[in-house]
């Protein structure tokens, strides 16, 4: 009954398509899934191009071998000093909107875990609900891959995953948050175009995936552009700093490369241009992003921070007041995102492929 009432007491979840507002903060949580999405940015860059006009702050706080009990967090202590250190992360950072993932890490406890993985999770989402951020979603753990020997068949891994996804969307519906199922959503790539470096952890072809997968659940599409051409050579557009989905009209049949500064940006045939293909015209956003948050990184988390802040801060404590140096830092590199996240007129070429 009182989660009953609980759940009553909370905001409708958000209607997709869901949209970031002027002034929003966005936190990323969970395990390795987040940390190492530091590596690649794309759902950050996608986010960020997708609401040019609206200042929107990102905080990647991600860190491998989580649990909803804050195990990875504790450093010498214990797994509730974990938790608190985690808690107290979220207050200083204000979140309006927070993508929580986690429940890998719990599943390898298989069946028997999950009574406590669901109580550890909702006291993570009453600690959130407490911030009271207008937007939660809890991100499901992805399907393991069958890459083949040497790597063990993932069958029972993804038996005991389906059970922690399930509780996951059962705990999203009653507490009515949003939730993405990258269980079922992402799908698998093959042992020749995986999807992941193990099996279990993704690599760059499947956080963009992801990436994707997660602006769909939220209802978000990328722009779309149509220009007329009357075959290969110059072509000027004004498109988005993140993905779009550009459209020829007019080419003859054949297929066409559509290139800028040398690099081929998409490749496809006249009739695939005619219905729009996905275009991602330049990555200096996805690198402004990734210094950004290497940046912020390195000021929440700091090599040697025993030393530095712990029990041995005797040795190297004098380094503390640096620390908060990284900040302006960190404010530059935003600044300069927002100059590239504003969609830009540029030339590309179109080329006939032979």
């Amino acid at each position: 009954m009182i989660t009953a009432f609980f759940a009553l007491l909370l905001p409708a979840p958000p209607q997709a398509p869901f949209e970031l507002m002027e002034g929003d903060r966005v936190v990323f949580v969970g395990n390795t899934f987040v940390e190492r999405d530091l590596a690649h940015n794309y759902l950050e860059a996608a986010l960020t191009a997708r609401f040019p006009e609206r200042n929107v702050t990102f905080r990647n706080i991600g860190w491998s071998g989580d649990t909803v009990f804050g195990h990875a967090r504790a450093g010498f202590g214990s797994a509730e000093d974990g938790f608190r250190y985690l808690g107290k992360h979220l207050a200083e950072l204000k979140p309006t909107v927070v993508f929580l993932a986690y429940g890998l890490n719990e599943s390898f406890e298989g069946e028997r875990g999950l009574p406590g993985f669901e109580k550890g999770l909702a006291r993570l989402l009453e600690t959130v609900a407490a911030l009271a951020p207008r937007a939660t979603f809890l991100v499901s753990p992805i399907r393991h891959e069958n890459l083949g020997p040497p790597l063990p068949d993932p069958a029972e891994s993804n038996r005991n995953l389906r059970l922690y996804v399930d509780a996951m969307k059962k705990t999203a519906e009653a507490r009515r948050l949003g939730f993405v199922d990258l269980f079922e959503r992402l799908g698998a790539g093959s042992q020749e175009a995986p999807l992941t470096d193990n099996g279990i952890h993704l690599n760059a072809r499947g956080y963009r995936r992801a990436a994707r997968t997660i602006l769909e659940a939220l209802g978000i599409r990328p722009d779309a552009h149509e220009v007329t051409v009357q075959g290969p050579g110059p072509i000027t557009a004004t498109l988005p700093a993140g993905e779009s989905v550009l459209t020829l009209r007019g080419l003859k049949a054949g297929r066409y490369a559509l290139k800028a500064g040398g690099l081929t940006l998409a490749s496809a045939s006249a009739e695939e241009w005619s219905r729009g293909v996905a275009v991602e015209p330049s990555e200096k956003l996805r690198e402004a992003i990734a210094a950004k948050n290497f940046l912020y990184f390195n000021r929440w988390r700091p090599q040697n921070e025993t030393y530095i802040f712990g029990f041995r801060k005797r040795e190297q404590g004098h380094l503390a007041p640096e620390i908060p140096q990284f900040d302006p830092l960190v404010e530059a590199k935003e600044k300069e995102i927002a100059k590239l996240r504003v969609p830009q007129s540029q030339s590309f070429a179109l080329e006939a492929v032979k």
